[in-house]
């Protein structure tokens, strides 16, 4: 009796389907910059035009909190895992640029210090988590390297806390609907993005533990 010859296995060549991901995430991406870009100019063209109009100080600090996104995601490192659902990168798009359409109008509720104080306060607050989270920064929900410190011992998004703040502050100065469309759909939208980021990060059990510790997402003893 003879032993059965085994087929001798296939030799399948490599395939270029993580190449093409990449290049494919990589196209996004630019896209992703360039959009942001198109309309921090169109912002910056708003708010200089408005300031020479009505010499709102607090028209320019906006530019300075909405400019430090685009430092920090331009020069943001590749993510260890990355979202893949169209509708999450759509939400993330949607909630970085839904602050670059406010614009300067309407008669002040309060008096200009107060504004800018607590916008600025909110500035300092998104400074701080920027800084913490270095090139960790993302738009899309990413896990790129966990940063639990500084205000992270806080709450768990600090940095939205501080948009929030700063958006109330420039709101009160520019009090129109269409900023308060703007802010209440960017702002509403910035919850199911953290929701998402969550999700994803959640896969991390460093986060699970991380959450345990610090049970608030923005507001201490609020959500």
């Amino acid at each position: 009796m003879t032993a059965t010859q085994l087929p001798s296995p296939t030799v399948r060549p490599a395939t270029t389907i993580a190449p093409r991901a990449d290049f494919r995430r990589s196209l996004l991406e630019w896209g992703e910059w360039g959009v942001i870009l198109a309309l921090y100019c169109w912002l910056v063209a708003r708010l200089w035009a408005g300031f020479w109009f009505d010499g709102k100080v607090i028209n320019l600090l906006l530019l300075l909190s909405e400019g430090l996104v685009i430092g920090f995601v331009l020069f943001r490192r590749r993510a260890n895992q990355v979202s893949r659902q169209p509708a999450e990168w759509l939400l993330a798009l949607a909630v970085t640029c839904s602050p670059m359409l406010a614009s300067p109008g309407g008669e002040s509720m309060v008096p200009a210090s107060a504004a800018i104080g607590l916008l600025l306060f909110g500035l300092v607050i998104q400074l701080h988590a920027k800084v913490t989270l270095g090139r960790s920064i993302g738009m899309i929900p990413a896990n790129r390297g966990l940063k639990l410190g500084g205000p992270y011992r806080f709450v768990r998004h600090p940095m939205y806390a501080g948009y929030l703040i700063s958006h109330v502050g420039f709101l009160i100065a520019n009090p129109t609907w269409w900023n308060l469309a703007v802010y209440g759909i960017g702002n509403g939208l910035q919850i199911l993005r953290l929701l998402a980021e969550e999700r994803l990060l959640s896969r991390d059990e460093q986060y699970l533990e991380y959450r345990t510790r610090v049970p608030y997402r923005l507001i201490p003893n609020v959500f």
